[in-house]
């Protein structure tokens, strides 16, 4: 699953969460609506139109109770004056005649009828808020939606109804009674008495009905609080359970992000030190997996490459391979470059080689080349082939610093040179020989100058190489130490770019295949160690060659002689003694200019 996948996961589980707890409050708010809604428009107006009911009720009571007196105030006065025995003529006409009881009688009759009226007008008003609260319940009941709403109101119009009818006849009665004046005494008695049975059910119903309604009015509000406080813990729960869910399917998340990719970096660390054997096992399917996966590859590439380099690197130098790797133009593409030329050989060694069986010929070979190679590549120049004993390597750009070249070839020359002392003790046991072992001498060449170095060759085989003058002229100048007798040759821009080593001048030649004439120099040795006797070495073969250079064929002679004889092993000064009496003896040539023309390579 994809890291985006996951991110979007969480923020969908807690919205799940978050929608559902908003759900079931959204539930419980409609459901306090609807209760509200009955308190206000049912139990709330019903409450009232009861309690309304009870007090006109009690009112009607009253009226009744109060007409009931006047009624019997009205017979009482009528019976003090009058007998029973009279009739109604006899009782009019004897009203007649008593004028202050005829008032008092119209007076309670008018009384009598004012409260009657009242009577019934509080009758009516009864009977309109009972038929309000059933149309009231009727209505609510259409509408209501729970079961249990429309129980309890259908609970409440029977009694209303049985509440209007025990009105209806508890008025019918009360207008029987005060209507019927002349009813005997038992009579009126035991009509009073069911009277007072009808105010008592009325009463009582209308009771019992207020405290249904208080109930079921109770009940709502509770309901709705109920209602109310869970809607309340489900937000609080449901906000608790999401912030929960939330941190902790992030910390699920993010560890399965930062364990790998802190494996990756670890890795990374690993690689960088050079540990290509490591290996990151994906532990998902997403982004990270898909990395990890990619750093696997990129690490065997990285194993296959280094491999090659360290493969190639026996046969190329391991700067070139790595550029030939990376396809660098700096290291790969031809461009003319200021380089040192070294070239190096060992005297005779083919005939020498005779001696040797085939493994032990290699075996001298390679541990000839180990030595005398390792201190070319330790001082930056690169080893461009190996031709049997010979080496030819160079310096240039961008595997050394630009000036620099001319000193450390000469500098890996005269540390190679001192290594010929150890190779030869090596001998005996790498050729396996312990008498008559070959004194193995070397001649190295070098020249400095403009070159072309970069990749040469075929479209199928290419060589990373150096081509020109510079390079001709470094193999040139190994092949003329054996002339001169010396173990390392250098041309003219190699003495005067080298820095820390001083020189003898050792003579001005043309060599073959070249049109301009070169001076070359050998190597006394290191600032730092040459003595008296090299510097004087150095100051007569600065003399005897500017003698010879200038054709004064006696001076040079005289230097000549006296480097031979302070110098006694010295070869250049027997080259020269030679040349003199060549010269002597046929003549210097007719164009001499003191530039000593080699035919041979």
């Amino acid at each position: 699953m994809r890291i985006a996948w996951k991110i979007f996961g969480v923020s969908l589980i807690v919205f799940a969460v978050m929608a559902s707890a908003a759900a079931f409050s959204i539930y419980k708010i409609f459901e306090i609506n609807r209760e509200l809604h009955l308190i206000s428009t049912v139990y709330s107006p019903l409450r009232h139109e009861i309690a309304q009911v009870e007090v006109i009720a009690l009112q009607e009571e009253l009226e009744l109770e109060r007409a009931q007196k006047l009624e019997a105030e009205l017979r009482a006065d009528r019976l003090e004056v009058l007998s029973y025995d009279k009739t109604d003529a006899e009782i009019d006409a004897a009203l007649e005649t008593a004028p202050e009881l005829q008032a008092r009688i119209k007076h309670l009759e008018e009384r009598l009828e004012a409260d009657l009226k009242v009577f019934e007008e509080h009758s009516n008003k009864v009977e309109e808020l009972l038929k309000s609260a059933e149309n009231r319940v009727e209505e609510a009941q259409s509408i209501a939606t729970k079961v249990a709403d429309r129980l309890e109101l259908a609970q409440l119009l029977p009694t209303l109804v049985a509440i209007e009818a025990q009105h209806a006849n508890f008025h019918s009665h009360a207008l029987n009674l005060v209507n019927s004046s002349d009813l005997p005494p038992a009579v009126r008695e035991r009509m009073e008495e069911q009277l007072e049975g009808e105010e008592a059910k009325l009463t009582e119903r209308l009771d019992a009905l207020r405290e249904h309604v208080s109930q079921f009015t109770d009940k709502a509000i509770e309901t709705a609080a109920l209602h109310e406080q869970q809607a309340l813990y489900a937000s609080i729960a449901a906000t608790a359970a999401a912030g929960a869910l939330a941190l902790l399917l992030s910390s699920l998340v993010i560890a399965g992000i930062l364990r790998p990719m802190r494996a990756l970096s670890i890795g990374a660390r690993r690689v960088e030190e050079g540990d290509f054997e490591i290996h990151l096992e994906p532990r998902s399917r997403d982004e990270i997996g898909n990395l990890t996966r990619s750093f696997n590859t990129m690490v065997d590439g990285l194993k296959s490459t280094q491999k090659i380099k360290d493969t190639f690197g026996q046969y190329l130098d391991p700067r070139v391979v790595s550029g030939l790797i990376t396809d660098q133009t700096d290291a790969t593409a031809g461009e003319k470059k200021i380089v040192s030329a070294y070239f190096s050989d060992l005297a005779d060694f083919t005939t020498i080689s005779e001696q040797f069986t085939p493994s032990g010929l290699v075996r001298v070979l390679n541990r000839y080349l180990d030595l005398m190679s390792s201190e070319i590549t330790d001082r930056q120049g690169v080893i461009d082939k190996y031709i049997g004993d010979a080496i030819m390597a160079f310096w240039a750009k961008p595997f050394c610093e630009d000036g620099q070249q001319a000193t450390l070839a000469v500098e890996s020359a005269l540390r190679n040179i001192e290594l010929m002392k150890q190779f030869q003790s090596e001998l005996p046991e790498l050729t396996g020989l312990q008498k008559n072992l070959p004194t193995l001498r070397q001649r190295i060449g070098i020249a400095t100058g403009d070159a072309v170095i970069g990749s040469i060759g075929s479209e199928k085989t290419k060589n990373y190489t150096v081509i020109g003058d510079t390079v001709n002229l470094g193999a040139r100048l190994e092949s003329a130490s054996k002339i001169y007798g010396t173990q390392l040759l250098v041309c003219q821009r190699t003495r005067d770019t080298a820095s820390g080593i001083e020189f003898r001048a050792v003579d001005k030649i043309q060599v073959k295949g070249k049109t301009e004439p070169t001076s070359v120099y050998t190597v006394l040795g290191r600032t730092s160690d040459i003595s008296e006797n090299d510097r004087t070495l150095q100051a007569l073969s600065e003399e005897a060659l500017e003698a010879f250079a200038l054709a004064r064929w006696k001076d040079a002679q005289a230097h000549f002689e006296k480097i031979a004889e302070d110098f006694p092993e010295d070869q250049i000064a027997r080259v020269f003694l030679n040349r003199l009496e060549l010269i002597s003896r046929e003549g210097a040539p007719d164009n001499w200019d003191g530039v000593w023309h080699l035919t041979s390579k």
